[in-house]
């Protein structure tokens, strides 16, 4: 629980689940477009295949890519592995295929999130290598660029976590943690043995047993500080192309391997700190200068996400870049680091704009200093790399999943290459409008207003509020439960909300996870920054005469689900919807005794203390649900429950319109298929049905309506009687 804690601080999760594969061929106009478009339904959200992993080739001519489509008839997911060409309108050549996926997992515990493939091609740009599970085990498989199919080229005893090629590519240097059968053992000991209550935790309520990462044994991240029992280093393996014989690295491959992490993932796992590296490295096309990004004041800013600068090697010295937009906070900052092909230019890839909420594109000079904005957009731009005088970029828009597109380095212009989700060209989508506001404390917030279908000036309309990132496609929000686009086609106007939970500059100035979390809650529980954001924001649409405030409804997952708890709290919504419901008292007897001291923190004492149980009592749903009177609909994972349960009971005890549905092997996000699909529905007919008075007449729904109008019954008693009372 508590690593979940320090994840959530990252906001750099958007979740990328599903997809819609067009079997091994997916040119953007082989699929006519019809002359009249309709609606996005919950079905073409379920049904989008979306693009994982993607890599450009050495020579820059090809690109490999991974995609992911759900089934929620099969409940299950079908990977597809492509090259294409760099070329516009190339043909997408399919030439491997999976179905087996797993959660990945964050610092200590399985998140929900899905795994991706690790892709990196041969030098000579003939062959992809990549992970891939197979019968449960992850292994590195090998494909042919022209051909069909993929053959099995490692079997070790332990997944696969990294690969690299070596220069010349005779050898493939891979990562392994503990071998399968050392985790079964760990599990089976530790449950006849029983676990130690200790921080950080050998088993928790929501997941089991931890087997912590394992890491190169360096330098180690605060949070993966493990008991010498529980402490894990990886080992480096070699694969030999030629011969095909697996082995253990020699030590200076090993030391090759660990020369240059490529992500921040790989740091975790080798247990490096982000302020100890040059970040970012890219050598000039003629190997005299070195361009990277680094901590810009190291002896000031000692955390994970110090403010970073550009640099520059020239005859020995480094070059800094004074510009604004060369020096960003890591959190909103720098995305890429190229050299133009002229080798005079610095290319990079920034978030900047108000707020953070552009991303672009500049090119700097350092030899004149001259710096020039090649492109800046509210599209999000992900995962690229240079070829020629193009950047090849996944880009995802507000109404299009992600795509393959070329941004042009002289003139900014974009260029599709693949899109695998051609069908989005026949739908139709409404108004969006990028709105910024405040807090109660001055900090900004920004959000995207989704206008309904049919839209009419002066007209109020009902208004579901969605957390707490937006950006990209504007597919679910966090967790992807909400389903933003279908809303606005049956009525409902979507603000969709991107809140910034802490002042970015604590994240640079301290690796104290305690620090951080006891800002983050305080910040949310205390002084309610974000719920006053949601009431200034919702203010300000009803003065513009879009919003009937009569008819607004909330949802949120992880903290997103606290800051809605928070919310209702101050006061009551026409109906709330969450993953599950945090705010509870029994929470503040944690699992985790770091989370139970940063809740004393927060509030000036334990649970049991008089000055902490009396400030617990101003912030929790269960001791509040007797004002609470809010239809709230808690759709919540079986492993999540703990955090949930007392609150459903308070607010049923008090007689509150609630319902809460389990979904059995879930995790914090929910990764199955057939239960993203359920929870699209239940939520959509949530929302329709107390905002807008509308129920579908689909006859299998009839339960759920015979419930959900007796608790509109006791909603409308509980009104009446309070009304009274007021009076």
């Amino acid at each position: 629980m508590y690593s979940r804690y320090i994840a959530r601080l990252n906001i750099i999760h958007w979740v990328l689940f599903s997809l819609l594969l067009v079997e091994g061929f997916f040119i953007q106009h082989a699929f006519a477009r019809s002359e009249t478009k309709r609606g996005i339904t919950i079905e073409d959200l379920s049904t989008i295949q979306d693009i994982r992993t993607m890599v450009l080739s050495p020579n820059g001519k090809y690109i490999a890519f991974q995609t992911m489509q759900a089934d929620k008839d099969a409940n299950r997911h079908t990977l597809g592995w492509y090259v294409v060409t760099t070329k516009l309108g190339a043909k997408v050549k399919k030439v491997a295929e999976g179905n087996e996926i797993e959660p990945d997992r964050d610092a200590l515990a399985p998140s929900g999130y899905l795994a991706s493939s690790e892709i990196i091609w041969s030098p000579d740009s003939q062959w992809i290598y990549f992970t891939k599970r197979h019968r449960g085990k992850v292994q590195i498989w090998r494909s042919h660029r022209e051909k069909s199919g993929a053959e099995q080229l490692t079997h070790n005893q332990g997944d696969v976590q990294s690969l690299r090629s070596s220069e010349k590519g005779s050898k493939i240097l891979f990562t392994i943690g503990r071998t399968r059968a050392e985790i079964k053992r760990l599990i089976k000991e530790g449950a006849k043995r029983g676990y130690l209550k200790q921080e950080p935790p050998l088993y928790t309520i929501e997941n089991g047993p931890i087997i912590p990462p394992c890491t190169d044994g360096r330098g180690r991240i605060q949070s993966l500080d493990l008991a010498n029992n529980r402490s894990c280093i990886l080992t480096v393996w070699v694969y030999e192309v030629k011969s095909g014989i697996e082995r253990i690295a020699k030590e200076a491959e090993k030391k090759k391997f660990y020369d240059q992490p490529d992500s921040f993932g790989d740091m975790v796992r080798q247990g490096l700190r982000q302020d100890e590296l040059k970040q970012m490295q890219k050598m000039s096309p003629d190997g005299t200068r070195l361009a990277w990004i680094e901590n810009e004041d190291p002896e000031t800013y000692k955390g994970y996400y110090p403010p970073m600068i550009l640099r520059v090697s020239s005859s020995g010295e480094g070059i800094s870049c004074l510009f604004k937009v060369c020096k960003r906070p890591k959190m909103i900052g720098f995305r890429g680091v190229w050299w133009h092909p002229n080798g005079k230019e610095v290319i990079f890839q920034v978030r900047d704009g108000r707020l953070g909420t552009l991303t672009s594109f500049y090119g700097w000079t350092p030899d004149n200093n001259n710096l020039r904005r090649i492109l800046s957009s509210d599209d999000r731009f992900s995962q690229c790399n240079i070829s020629g005088k193009r950047l090849i970029c996944g880009q995802e828009t507000w109404t299009s999943p992600k795509k393959i597109v070329s941004v042009n380095l002289d003139n900014g212009a974009i260029s599709a290459i693949v899109d695998v989700n051609p069908a989005f060209q026949n739908l139709s989508f409404t108004k969006i409008e990028k709105i910024f506001g405040e807090d109660d404390y001055g900090h900004g917030v920004y959000a995207h207003l989704v206008y309904p279908k049919g839209y009419k000036k002066g007209h109020r309309y009902p208004l579901v509020i969605t957390q707490y990132t937006s950006g990209g496609f504007l597919r679910g929000a966090v967790g992807d439960e909400q389903p933003i686009h279908v809303y606005v086609q049956n009525g409902i106007a979507v603000l969709s909300l991107a809140i910034r939970h802490l002042d970015y500059g604590i994240l640079g100035r301290t690796t104290d996870p305690m620090k951080v979390n006891v800002a983050l809650y305080m910040n949310f529980l205390i002084k309610q920054g974000p719920a006053t954001a949601i009431e200034n924001m919702v203010e300000a649409l009803a003065n513009r005469g879009i919003v009937d405030t009569k008819r607004v409804g909330i949802s949120g997952l992880s903290t997103g689900a606290s800051i809605t708890d928070s919310a209702l709290i101050r006061k009551n919504y026409a109906a709330a919807s969450t993953a599950y419901s945090n705010l509870a008292s029994r929470v503040f007897f944690s699992p985790s005794s770091n989370v139970e001291k940063v809740r004393n923190v927060v509030y000036g004492g334990g649970a049991l203390s008089p000055k902490g149980s009396e400030a617990r009592k101003k912030y929790t749903i269960d001791l509040n649900a007797k004002k609470i009177d809010t239809p709230y609909l808690i759709q919540v994972a079986d492993r999540e429950i703990f955090q949930t349960i007392l609150n459903y009971n308070a607010l049923k005890e008090a007689g509150k319109p609630v319902e809460m549905i389990i979904y059995p092997d879930e995790y914090h996000v929910k990764w199955q298929p057939a239960h993203k699909y359920m929870v699209y529905q239940r939520n959509l007919d949530w929302f329709n049905f107390w905002l807008r008075g509308v129920e579908d007449p689909d006859p299998e729904k009839a339960g759920q309506y015979q419930r959900w109008r007796k608790l509109r019954e006791l909603h409308l008693t509980n009104l009446k009687e309070k009304e009274k009372r007021g009076k």
